[in-house]
């Protein structure tokens, strides 16, 4: 039996941890990265919403010739539903209009992006 086990080959555990420090290494560089291309794509999500319900609230106006009470009275007229935060922020805000800053949307912190 000990002759059948000397031919036997594998790898050393200096090998191993080399391997398993390597894919540490991996990882560590690749989850910050996708962390920060997730929070980016969440961003951008938020900023094409803004856009499309100030499109929204613009046509209202013209339509109309008044601006609108609520962001709810868009629905679903000028926009088929509301759509939501991807910032979990809640829900997005009608701003009216001042004589320094046109009709807008916000999110609850107040930002537009």
């Amino acid at each position: 039996m000990l002759k059948s086990l000397r031919g036997e080959q594998g790898f050393t555990l200096i090998e191993l941890m080399v391997v398993v420090l390597i894919i540490g290494i991996l990882v560590a560089i690749a989850v910050p990265v996708f962390m920060n291309a997730s929070q980016n794509a969440k961003v951008k999500s938020a900023q094409a919403n803004l856009r499309t319900l100030d499109g929204a609230i613009q046509t209202y106006i013209s339509v109309n010739n008044t601006e609108p009470s609520a962001i709810s009275d868009l629905i679903p007229t000028y926009i088929k539903k509301m759509p939501s935060d991807p910032l979990g922020g809640g829900d997005y805000t009608y701003v009216a209009a001042t004589s320094s800053a046109p009709a807008h949307a916000q999110d609850d912190e107040g930002t537009t992006y």
